[in-house]
């Protein structure tokens, strides 16, 4: 797993210097606002659980590598309940009729981040389990990049509110350790893992192909984040307005 381990750590540092995580580090935009893309993620985050529970994972495989991936996958798909937290606590569960929510997460400028979702469902299908194993690893890594940004901006917000994110958070970080997770010495047993050479090779295409969608999708969630700043113009799509929430009515 050397050569798929030292792809994932060079796709990482790319990924890091994308513009929505340079956006996300830039302390001159009000903490709240470097948050405006959060909306705009919940076809992917929602859609995650589906990877998780019907791409991933394969409850019949007798496999000890699959049986790896079946206990991360139990682990990582249920964290869109703490996304939910933070969209009411950010103040951006905006009050949109089931028409505007549609054309907000299913109209074209959410198109990448839907097309993540299908696309890793089909880079996952008919792959074996060492190479899925790498799929995995390279998914949790751009998590790991994604979410150390954001928690160290869920950590300006608290300072700035007094209020804590979950999903954007330490909580959630904690989670995201950039391996497959819920197996003791897991790094340990990734990296034993052996593969041909024509199965490392599939693992290099995947491993690259992944990162290329997060790519996209960071891309689209910046331009939505750019739309919402002061003076930006008006979008064509529904967008979701900043406002105070009733603590009361949050819960």
């Amino acid at each position: 797993m050397k050569r798929i381990t030292d792809r994932i750590e060079s796709n990482k540092r790319r990924l890091d210097q994308s513009a929505l995580m340079m956006f996300v580090q830039d302390a001159s935009v009000e903490p709240r606002r470097r948050f405006s893309f959060v909306p705009c993620m919940a076809p992917f985050v929602m859609g995650f659980s589906d990877v998780n529970k019907y791409a991933l994972r394969d409850e019949g495989s007798q496999d000890p590598i699959q049986h790896l991936i079946n206990v991360h996958s139990q682990e990582d798909d249920h964290h869109w309940g703490m996304y939910l937290k933070d969209l009411r606590t950010l103040g951006l569960n905006a009050q949109l009729d089931l028409n505007g929510a549609l054309r907000l997460l299913w109209g074209d400028d959410r198109q990448k981040t839907r097309q993540t979702i299908y696309s890793l469902m089909g880079l996952i299908e008919n792959t074996t389990p060492a190479v899925r194993m790498a799929v995995v690893e390279a998914i949790e890594a751009t998590g790991d990049v994604a979410f150390t940004r954001f928690s160290a901006l869920a950590t300006e917000f608290e300072k700035s509110t007094g209020e804590t994110l979950a999903y954007f958070g330490a909580l959630h970080k904690d989670l995201e350790s950039g391996h497959a997770m819920g197996t003791e010495d897991i790094e340990a047993k990734v990296a034993a893992i052996e593969m041909s050479p024509e199965m490392e090779r599939e693992a290099l295409g995947l491993v690259d192909q992944v990162f290329e969608l997060f790519h996209r999708m960071f891309e689209e969630w910046m331009a939505y984040a750019q739309r919402q700043q002061p003076g930006a113009q008006s979008a064509v799509m529904p967008t979701v307005r900043m406002r105070t929430v009733n603590k009361s009515s949050a819960a």
